[in-house]
């Protein structure tokens, strides 16, 4: 009985590395030469609890893609002391994501 638990563990466990090892052969194929760039804005205003959930998760969705170039702002409309601690750290941590106001953010928008 244990081995064929085992048998099917193995199978489907193989089944999920052919059909990864198809799509990553298919990401390669019809890649472009240039990737598309994105600009990700998140207002913030006030305390915002999961402020690191969402920057975190942003980043982390970009960097599984290997084709899609992600760049996070995170817009200041009036964001408290604490949050903007927070922000500067995520900042630190991570080189695509900065911290903007809404002119920096209009000026961004419009050079693209």
């Amino acid at each position: 009985m244990g081995e064929n638990i085992l048998y099917v563990a193995v199978l489907l466990l193989s089944l999920y590395g052919c059909v990864e090892l198809i799509r990553l052969i298919a990401l390669r194929l019809l890649q472009t030469d240039t990737g598309v760039s994105s600009v990700l804005v998140f207002p913030i205003s006030g305390s915002c609890k999961n402020m690191e959930y969402i920057v975190r998760a942003a980043v982390s969705r970009s960097r599984w893609k290997p084709d899609f170039k992600c760049r996070i702002l995170l817009l200041d409309t009036g964001m408290d002391e604490h949050t903007r601690k927070l922000a500067e750290k995520i900042c630190r941590d991570f080189e695509n994501v900065h911290i903007s106001t809404s002119k920096e953010c209009e000026k961004l928008l419009t050079s693209l």
